[in-house]
């Protein structure tokens, strides 16, 4: 049975658990921007003149559906093709090469004033810059909708959106975001409508795995740009920047003081271990690694990790755990956590399983199962981890039967673990296939899942940085 947490220590998990919730995944509001920023060239295909100019600060009706009317149908991505569906989306759409904008989203200060927000929570936030890449202009008529899809990544280095909306007239189609369960609502036209700036836009950004969709446009017409924001090195000349080292946001500074109160604790982790969480967002995982064959060495070689480059693209949440960590002296990692009697058609010694932590996504090629291959290899290939109560009673509500642990592992040597708290519940945001020969009247290939996760490493009570803490 899981070890019982005393009191304190629950209370202050749950401490973390409620800072982290604070967050909001985008920013919105209303920029101002010069006069001449807001006019916009098109092409109409086989129009005389074959281009046109508008003024989207006071476009008449007939000027805005000629814009309309020179669109093609706006397509979206499903399953890495372009779809046409006007029951899911209706809307206008015109690439880059058909039109022309004096917006300058960099010299307006437009690009700046969402920077900060999309970037909060990182540890590297003053080495880090947003690269905008303008991608369409969409025009939503009267009776246009979207309905809610997730932005489709354009880059392993994207990390969201930026929405521009013209100060045209219209009602309707607001943009409605959801994430993890909470939802919130950018109303584009009352935004404008209030700021009674006619040379002003609306903008709202937005991490690229939030799900969005635009409410039905009433009247007028919906006028926006959307660019893809690439996270990159800042190019500075100055010299490397300094890292910040103490949290500036109240949730990190609630975060940061409960988290510290949490390693002077002698009963916390007192032989070390892990505090995890489950990943709030999407990043592109890796696919299971090929493995080769040394002829001089006789033996397989694995090739480096690929799951610390996504510690370089966290986000929102999962880039101040690690941001406020590192700030005591903790190492964070992203690691795949394996649930070893966790597949279809388990044939196994031990169905309650263990949870094994692995540095990469394994590569089970060459397992053939046929009565409990699969999972003594899981289990050969990291740390079994202890789980605890929360982690325990989600496997049991997977499993759907009440089933306790086998304290043994596969040889019948009891099974050294280590301990791990889990502050969120591990998320299947980020899964990955591994693939096995699955072995019953006839050979076929099967699927084993892993899921990865955020792990920071808490040493042992007063060794490396625990020692430090505990005597503040």
């Amino acid at each position: 049975m899981p070890n019982e947490v005393p009191q304190d220590i629950a209370d202050s998990l749950e401490a973390l658990r409620n800072a982290i919730k604070t967050e909001i995944p985008y920013t919105g509001g209303v920029h101002t921007v010069k006069p001449e920023d807001l006019v916009l060239y098109y092409e109409v295909e086989g129009g005389n003149p074959p281009t046109r100019r508008i003024d989207l600060r006071n476009a008449s009706e007939n000027e805005l559906q000629d814009l309309a009317n020179a669109c093609q149908k706006a397509t979206f991505g499903l399953n890495q093709a372009d779809v046409l569906d006007e029951t899911y989306r209706k809307a206008g759409k015109m690439d880059l090469d058909k039109f022309a904008s004096r917006l300058d989203i960099l010299s307006s200060g437009l690009l700046a004033a969402i920077k900060n927000n999309i970037l909060q929570g990182r540890d590297d936030e003053d080495r880090k810059t947003l690269i905008p890449e303008l991608y369409k202009l969409n025009v939503y008529g009267p009776g246009s909708f979207f309905k809610a899809h997730k932005d489709t990544p354009r880059g392993d280095d994207m990390i969201g959106s930026l929405v521009v909306v013209f100060p045209t007239a219209h009602e309707g189609g607001a943009l409605t975001l959801e994430h993890n369960g909470t939802s919130w609502t950018f109303d584009s036209a009352a935004e404008i409508t209030s700021a009674n700036h006619a040379s002003s836009v609306a903008y709202v950004a937005f991490y690229s795995d939030v799900t969005h969709s635009v409410e039905t446009v009433k009247s007028g017409y919906r006028v926006t740009l959307t660019y893809n924001l690439f996270l990159k090195d800042e190019d500075s000349t100055n010299g490397e920047a300094v890292q910040r080292v103490t949290p500036s946001h109240d949730p990190d500074l609630l975060f940061e003081k409960t988290l510290r109160a949490l390693l002077a604790h002698p009963a916390f982790l007192a032989k070390g271990g892990f505090l995890a969480f489950g990943l709030s967002h999407q990043y592109p995982m890796p696919s299971e690694p090929k493995v080769e064959w040394d002829s001089e060495k006789g033996s397989q070689v694995y090739p480096p990790s690929r799951l610390p480059a996504i510690l370089k693209l966290l986000k929102g949440s999962d880039a101040r755990i690690r941001a406020v960590s590192a700030c005591l002296g903790l190492e964070t990692h992203v690691k795949m956590l394996y649930d070893s009697a966790d597949w279809d058609d388990y044939i196994g010694n031990d169905p309650f399983g263990h949870d094994v932590l692995a540095d990469d996504v394994l590569n089970l090629n060459e397992v053939w199962e046929e009565g409990g291959e699969l999972q003594g290899k899981v289990e050969r290939s990291g740390t079994i981890l202890e789980r605890d109560e929360e982690r325990a009673k989600h496997v049991r509500e997977k499993r759907g039967w009440d089933v306790e642990p086998n304290p043994e592992a596969q040889d019948g040597k009891e099974t050294q673990k280590v301990f791990v708290h889990w502050v969120t519940k591990l998320s299947e945001l980020n899964q990955a296939a591994s693939h096995f020969i699955m072995y019953g009247n006839e050979a076929s290939i099967s699927h084993f899942y892993g899921n990865a996760a955020l792990f920071v490493q808490v040493p042992a009570f007063g060794a490396g940085v625990r020692a430090v803490v505990a005597q503040e």
